[in-house]
């Protein structure tokens, strides 16, 4: 389970911190070097498998996250490596009809699809006016029946 576009940009200087909390799914770490922004995807363990999204900045050096994965064996004094982006998902034509998960992850035993652009979750949504439906008043007329 890797994706979530490689975890961003591994090309990207190392920003380690050390976690000083858990409870439950609520982590909170501390970075000496630079505190990742929100929405950061950090990742801890020992084959980095517990994914934690930043949701807050605490102070100059702790943030607090909530783990998208299972915290079973996360402890305080673990490292924590920042990711240097935020959680990512495949978009386009190429995602119709298709299964992924949290991660972007294929979940439908197909091959992953090449013609997709990767983009944030947290991006903001386009415009109403760039927004297209499709839709036709017959396809959701609904027919009571007052007797």
């Amino acid at each position: 389970m890797r994706s979530s576009r490689e975890m961003t940009n591994n090309s990207r200087a190392s920003n380690s911190g050390v976690v000083i909390s858990v409870r439950g799914s609520v982590v909170d770490m501390r970075f000496d070097a630079q505190l990742p922004p929100i929405y950061s995807l950090l990742r801890a363990g020992e084959k980095n498998q517990i994914v934690i999204e930043v949701l807050a900045q605490l102070d100059a050096r702790r943030v607090r996250g909530i783990a998208l994965t299972p915290t079973q064996g996360l402890a305080r004094g673990m490292a924590v490596e920042d990711s240097g982006g935020p959680l990512q998902a495949p978009v386009g034509k190429g995602i119709l009809a298709r299964m992924f998960d949290v991660f972007g992850n294929v979940i439908d035993r197909e091959a992953a699809p090449t013609d997709v652009q990767w983009r944030s979750v947290h991006r903001a949504p386009p415009p109403l006016v760039r927004r297209s439906t499709r839709w036709s008043g017959q396809d959701s007329v609904a027919h009571r029946d007052d007797s």
